[in-house]
C-alpha cells in the first residue's frame, strides 16, 4: 500500500546528494545577495535627494546578475532531479 512517500525506499546514492546540496547552497546564496541588492536599492530609492542614477543602477544590475545565477542553479537542480525520475513496474513514478 502507498504510504504517499514516493521512493521512500530507495536513498539517493553519495554521488547524486553532493551536486544537490551544492546547487542547493548556491541558490541560497544567490537568493541572499539578490534580497541585498534589492534593499540597498530600495535604501538608495527612499533615502533624501535621489543619489546619482549610476548607483541606483548599479545595485539593480548586481541584483539582476543574481537573478540569474538563482534561475540557473534552480534550473540545475530541476534537471538533476529529473535524471533521478524513474517509473517503476506499477507505473507510478519514483526515485533510484
Amino acid at each position: 500500500m502507498a504510504d504517499g512517500n514516493v521512493g521512500a525506499n530507495s536513498a539517493p546514492l553519495a554521488s547524486e546528494v553532493a551536486p544537490a546540496a551544492t546547487l542547493v547552497s548556491e541558490l541560497t546564496e544567490a537568493l541572499t545577495a539578490l534580497g541585498n541588492y534589492l534593499a540597498s536599492a530600495n535604501k538608495l530609492a527612499i533615502s533624501g535627494p535621489l543619489p546619482g542614477p549610476q548607483r541606483l543602477s548599479e545595485a539593480l544590475q548586481k541584483s539582476l546578475g543574481q537573478h540569474e545565477r538563482a534561475v540557473e542553479a534552480t534550473r540545475r537542480l530541476r534537471a538533476l532531479n529529473r535524471c533521478r525520475r524513474v517509473v517503476k513496474e506499477d507505473g507510478l513514478i519514483g526515485l533510484r
